[in-house]
């Protein structure tokens, strides 16, 4: 299915692009009607900013400006991004509550940026946020200018000073002039539309990895293999896993050393991510099911010519070998997202290795191409017998993934 994300430049006083606010949009509309509460709303930029079209590349080497509700501030879900790259504004239907007031102030203490949205003048229950507050907005052709005037007087120097909404020249000059320090609107820019394809994912899928990350002693393996289980769970890992925030100089080479890096508690508030935006329709269900399909088989010929710790390789190898159809991108493009091991990677864009051997041999057998299958099942001293085996085998484990989410969905 289609996802979409839009963002809106920000700029300086010298008219350098300073940031970038990214806005939740639920069609191809370019708009948002409100409909959608804060949380799900939040939850959805972040899922289809970071897990789908990446927040590195939204971006683009800027700051990434995003509103937090008050419950998403408690949990500090912004933790979840960098704190070098992330502004985090706190909406102006928050409400200052002393867990609101004890959460930013860890977010300040711990080097996050802190911007007060729609900033409404006199209310005096905001004192403590705006001590607290690096930054406020002000929506200019809203405000009266002799309140702003005022405003500026007070925090210009103190806090940093954005004028939003400048629809004119003439707004932008007269704020460039009043003292401002940072500029965004119609003048400059509407929001620009990204759109992204998703992949979908199981819900129950997340239902049983959450309660297995909320145990006293998460059992990694069992959550490996849930994560396996699931094509869009596992895309989505990989790519949390090569953020800015997780990412480091050494290739990751399976879903349990993706989990190992991102740590339980972070998981946890990525899944909560995933099941508050909901479940998803996969509009490639068939394509879908046979790249899973084809990641098992791929593990079970592993496992069955005794390279069991590659199995883990061979798995992603397959059920990432049709992610370009599925994403309608060049595999290149995705791949460079993802930290995939050497190997992995060479395979998945057709260089000549034997995961790729392995993977060519299972995609002629699903084309009834035997002359290509055969070879391999004899060099590698299998009899076409044990391929069948291993492929209804694959099918089953497949079909029993289906079968489980079915009778999840119905409960």
């Amino acid at each position: 299915m289609d996802i979409y994300v839009a963002r809106q430049p920000i700029f300086d006083r010298e008219m350098r692009l300073f940031g970038y606010e990214l806005l939740y949009r639920e069609s191809g509309t370019n708009s948002f009607h409100g409909t959608t509460n804060d949380g799900h709303a939040t939850a959805s930029l972040l899922a289809n900013s970071v897990l789908v079209i990446g927040f590195d590349e939204l971006i683009e080497g800027t700051k990434g400006f995003v509103n937090f509700p008050e419950d998403f501030l408690v949990q500090q879900l912004p933790r979840l991004l960098p704190k070098q790259k992330i502004i985090v504004e706190i909406l102006e239907r928050v409400t200052p509550s002393r867990e609101v007031i004890s959460a930013c102030r860890l977010l300040k203490k711990d080097g996050y940026t802190l911007a007060l949205d729609d900033f409404v003048f006199g209310r005096k229950d905001y004192e403590e946020l705006i001590e607290l507050a690096d930054m406020i907005k002000v929506e200019f052709s809203r405000t009266r200018i002799k309140d702003q005037m005022r405003f500026i007087q007070k925090y210009r120097g103190q806090k940093i000073l954005l004028a939003e909404k400048l629809e004119t020249m003439l707004d932008y000059r007269f704020a460039l002039a009043m003292g401002y320090d940072l500029f965004q609107g119609y003048f400059f820019s509407k929001p620009l539309m990204i759109n992204a394809k998703e992949i979908g994912y199981q819900q129950a899928n997340l239902i049983r990895i959450l309660k297995e990350l909320r145990e006293p002693e998460p059992d990694l393996i069992r959550i490996s293999t849930l994560v396996q289980e699931d094509l869009g769970l596992t895309y989505k890992l990989l790519r949390v896993a090569n953020t800015i925030r997780y990412g480091a100089k050494y290739r990751i080479k399976s879903v349990g050393q993706a989990l190992i890096r991102i740590g339980t508690e972070d998981m946890i508030k990525w899944t909560h991510i995933m099941l508050l935006t909901g479940a998803q329709e996969v509009e490639n269900a068939e394509l879908v099911k046979r790249s899973l399909i084809r990641g098992k088989m791929l593990e079970l010929i592993a496992i069955k010519l005794g390279l069991i710790n590659q199995s883990s390789d061979y798995f992603i190898t397959g059920i990432f070998s049709s992610l370009d159809q599925i994403l309608s991108q060049p595999m290149q493009e995705i791949l460079t997202k993802l930290p995939l091991d050497q190997e992995v990677f060479e395979a998945l864009l057709g260089n000549e290795n034997d995961l790729r051997i392995c993977l060519d041999s299972v995609v002629k057998f699903e084309q009834a191409q035997w002359d290509v299958t055969l070879p391999f099942i004899k060099s590698h001293k299998l009899t076409t017998e044990d391929f069948m085996s291993l492929y209804l085998k694959a099918i089953k484990w497949q079909h029993t993934l289906s079968e489980e989410e079915a009778k999840t969905t119905h409960l």
